[in-house]
């Protein structure tokens, strides 16, 4: 006798107190299912529902049994899904730093519920060779997602849209320094750099800052951040959104082989959302 395939239909019928509603959940005819019912009993030695009343009911060795036949059937459950995860090859989502962790960690939830086994990783430095999704940096006229990008100030100095040119120096001011990811500044188009010399933000005040230090000068009031929404929200930032087309652009870069949920319809779409989430890509009809 198959002792966890007898077991599980026990703990179905148990679940929904009808031996037809069980054998409708598990797949299987209802006679099947009595007959594996009554097969259970007989290796037992007891009886484990109770058929005289209308509506049927446990036993007392039902009871006793229930708890232990489901921790069997959740470990076997468990053990089968190890297996299966051990043997495909994980599905690796590389994704650039500054990421936003909440759609990411619903990204991962999704795929899970896919049952895709994904893996997280990070190109900061080499993208890793196995991605089987690598989201990286490119024109954004050329992009997947477009991010726009602002100016990040001290909390409590948020205004509305501003244009680059508003950064340049006054004569006769005060010098204030406008700092940019070097993700933005030095990327290889040099879109950032030629937009702001255009607007008279030359190189002797728009430098590139690591994240950290960028952050920390903008908080102090020493300095202007140019950075995504997302990015500046959290770390407590003020943003205004230039009116100049400064924006961040990413593509998918995907190799195969692709799990079947996401080649195509609704959940490869809800994971591209997410994954444009991430990036701080506003959502279709919102600013």
């Amino acid at each position: 006798m198959d002792l966890l395939l007898h077991l599980r239909g026990f703990t179905a019928v148990a679940d929904e107190m009808s031996v037809s509603e069980a054998a409708l959940e598990l797949g299987v005819d209802q006679p099947l299912l009595s007959r594996r019912l009554r097969a259970l009993e007989r290796e037992l030695g007891v009886e484990l529902l109770d058929r005289s009343r209308r509506q049927i009911a446990l036993t007392p060795a039902g009871h006793a049994l229930l708890p232990r036949a489901r921790h069997l059937v959740d470990q076997a459950d468990h053990l089968l899904q190890s297996v299966r995860r051990h043997e495909r090859e994980p599905f690796v989502v590389a994704v650039p730093p500054g990421c936003e962790p909440a759609p990411l960690s619903r990204l991962v939830a999704l795929l899970e519920e896919e049952g895709v086994d994904v893996r997280l990783a990070g190109t900061a430095t080499d993208p890793p060779e196995s991605a089987a999704w690598l989201v990286e940096a490119c024109d954004p006229d050329a992009a997947t997602w477009v991010t726009p990008l602002g100016a990040a100030t001290a909390p409590g100095t948020a205004q509305g849209p501003v244009s680059l040119s508003a950064l340049r120096p006054r004569r006769g001011g005060e010098r204030t320094q406008v700092l940019a990811l070097p993700r933005d500044l030095d990327d290889p188009a040099g879109r950032l750099r030629r937009l702001a010399d255009r607007a008279g933000v030359g190189p002797a005040t728009l430098r590139a800052a690591p994240h950290q230090l960028a952050v920390a000068e903008a908080l102090a009031g020493r300095a202007t951040l140019v950075c995504a929404r997302h990015e500046a929200v959290t770390y407590g930032l003020s943003w205004s959104p230039f009116v100049d087309p400064v924006s961040r652009g990413h593509r998918l870069v995907e190799q195969p082989p692709i799990p079947g949920p996401l080649t195509a319809g609704r959940p490869r779409e809800q994971a591209l959302a997410l994954l444009g989430a991430c990036l701080g890509t506003p959502e279709k009809g919102r600013g």
